[in-house]
């Protein structure tokens, strides 16, 4: 059971606010200056903070059961402003090494990157992220390019956490020595790589591990092992800008599905807090919607803040917090 379920005013560890983001922001604000906002190791302020706002589609949106979700009708200048308000109380609340993620797609993602460059400095634009989740858009006879993927823009603050995230693909071992693949005498199975800026010493630690290959003409290349896991290859490969590994919310499992229009894949908020947070880190949604951060947050172990104006939002993201606290049968 959820201690406290919705709060209509500010005051405890994790916070789910119903209202008005620009006024529970300023409060918010206060309570940071206070020094009541907190991260696990004493660092002032909010650690991580990920908003999927409006994207300025000229929709209102409604639930699965036709209830009114939200209004989606600003547009141009009102739209920028209306951002902009926000985003210079979001970084008031940032810690010194916190980070900020904002969800968009193509038609304000460019606009919106001016702001930020203006509100927290271009020197702390770390990546324009290209989430290619694939499967809608126009249509194929459509006489453009499908429209598949979001932008999610990443700032920091002075300096920023973060930890690399990795993602497994799954290779059939039948298919390994066509995709180029090699056998170690041990049996275990691996790919090379160029030395790259490896010093002879290390070629020489490397080479007593078993860990350099040298092809014919005596070039030295190093070994990477595959885990190999009921009859596959697990090839562990560092996340880069483009992640075209996460289906969209039409894809969800039925046990993800809330029917909030807009809800993104537990999968997304799981990377994003796993990369710019540690346990105990405070995580802030401003448009929370139907709770995925927060949900994510609370099975990362990570403290949260959600705010939505919106009754159906902040009902389903009760909801969800409380399910998902509830003790296994």
């Amino acid at each position: 059971m959820l201690p406290e379920r919705v709060f209509m005013k500010i005051g405890s560890s994790n916070m789910l606010i119903k209202g008005e983001n620009l006024v529970v922001l300023k409060r918010l604000a206060l309570m940071r200056r206070g020094g009541a906002i907190m991260n696990a190791d004493g660092a002032p302020g909010v650690r991580l903070i990920y908003i999927d706002p409006p994207f300025s589609t000229g929709r209102v949106f409604r639930g699965a059961a036709g209830i009114s979700a939200y209004d989606d009708t600003r547009s141009g200048g009102e739209f920028i402003e209306f951002m902009r308000e926000r985003l210079l109380l979001l970084k008031e609340l940032l810690s010194a090494n916190g980070s900020i993620y904002v969800h968009l797609d193509w038609k304000m993602a460019h606009y919106i990157k001016i702001v930020m460059d203006e509100v927290f400095g271009r020197e702390n634009f770390l990546n324009e992220i290209i989430w290619s989740y694939g499967g809608r858009g126009a249509k194929a006879m459509s006489r453009q390019f499908s429209r598949n993927h979001d932008v999610i823009l990443l700032y920091r603050m002075e300096a920023h956490l973060f930890n690399r995230q990795f993602v497994k693909k799954r290779i059939p071992v039948k298919e390994a020595r066509s995709m180029g693949l090699k056998r170690d005498p041990s049996g275990a199975w691996f790919k090379t790589a160029p030395r790259g800026d490896y010093t002879d010493k290390s070629i020489e630690r490397l080479d007593a591990e078993g860990r350099v290959y040298r092809t014919r003409n005596g070039r030295i290349r190093i070994k990477y092992f595959f885990e190999e896991q009921g009859g596959c290859l697990l090839d562990e490969r560092l996340v880069g800008d483009v992640w075209d590994d996460i289906p969209d919310a039409m894809h969800l499992a039925a046990s993800e599905k809330t029917g909030y229009p807009t809800q993104k894949p537990e999968a997304l908020l799981e990377r994003i807090i796993g990369a710019s947070s540690n346990e105990g880190d405070v995580v802030l949604d401003a448009f929370c919607g139907s709770g995925t951060t927060l949900v994510v947050a609370d099975r990362l172990k990570r403290r949260w803040i959600g705010i939505d104006k919106g009754r159906l939002a902040v009902e389903t993201a009760r909801k969800r917090l409380e399910r998902n606290r509830e003790p296994c049968p």
